[in-house]
């Protein structure tokens, strides 16, 4: 697992955060394996302030939520959610191999197993073939340890299901469901698990480039289906390395990064 000061020199770079935040609901999880929703703290995020607190807390995940909301900051489980508004979100796919990882050749860590991610790697391709007989806009995400993220931007609930607005949450979760039964033969070997993920309209995915702390490696953006076909594994986990972005001559401290950067104290506010 990273340290603190390691994961602030990541965020103290000029990183691009994918897309608008605004409307989503932010979660961290600290290395003290405490889940923050930023959305308490400040009810709409953007990239700036979203850099603020990551530097502030060193947070070891980011996660975002595959709804947009209209209030991101009353988002809570699922029965009280509808008080938050939903309105759109993305189909997700969280394609990952549950196998023992082993250090990947010329890379120093114990997080990356090549037979596995290559098993992922195929399964992924399989899925996508499988979702562009509907939806062209698509976004795939290495998630930073043993797979892929596929996101379907321009899914629509009713594609699939009526749009009930006494109860949104429940029109966004069959819409997944029926969709999800629709991919099944593509899903191979996956499990009720991931067909749970993969129907649950309150889940959040870890949100692209930024920082796994436990692996040491980047959220990567991968980008279309295209950009995915052309990528090896080999070039993916180099892109995803976070090693390039630390000081080569020894660490500061946390308290040093936060005083040389005194605009990230308070968390973003």
């Amino acid at each position: 697992m990273l340290q603190s000061h390691q994961i602030r020199q990541f965020y103290l770079r000029e990183f691009d955060v994918c897309g608008d935040i605004s409307k989503k609901q932010v979660i961290i999880r600290t290395s003290s394996q405490r889940f923050i929703p930023l959305n308490k703290l400040r009810h709409r995020l953007n990239h700036r302030s979203l850099r603020r607190f990551l530097i502030h807390y060193a947070p070891i995940n980011v996660y975002a939520s595959i709804i947009d909301w209209l209030m991101p900051e009353r988002v809570s489980e699922k029965s009280k959610a509808n008080q938050a508004y939903p309105f759109r979100g993305d189909y997700a796919v969280d394609v990952d191999v549950p196998q023992l990882w082993r250090p990947w050749n010329g890379f120093n860590t114990n997080n990356i197993y090549a037979p596995g991610l290559q098993i992922a790697y195929d399964r992924t391709i399989a899925i996508l073939d499988k979702i562009r007989e509907n939806y062209s806009d698509i976004q795939i995400v290495f998630s930073g340890k043993r797979g892929f993220h596929i996101h379907v931007r321009d899914f629509n609930l009713r594609d699939w299901t009526h749009y009930d607005t006494s109860n949104p949450i429940k029109s966004h979760e069959v819409a997944r469901y029926i969709y999800t039964l629709n991919l099944q033969s593509a899903l191979g070997e996956f499990n009720k698990y991931h067909i749970w993920l993969s129907t649950d309209p309150m889940r959040v995915l870890t949100i692209p480039n930024t920082l796994n702390g436990k692996t040491g490696l980047i959220c990567f953006d991968v980008g279309t289906p295209r950009d995915f076909e052309n990528l090896t594994l080999e070039k993916l986990v180099k892109k995803s390395d976070a090693r390039r972005y630390f000081y080569d001559n020894g660490f500061k401290t946390g308290t040093e990064l936060i005083h040389s950067h005194p605009e990230t104290i308070g968390g973003g506010r």
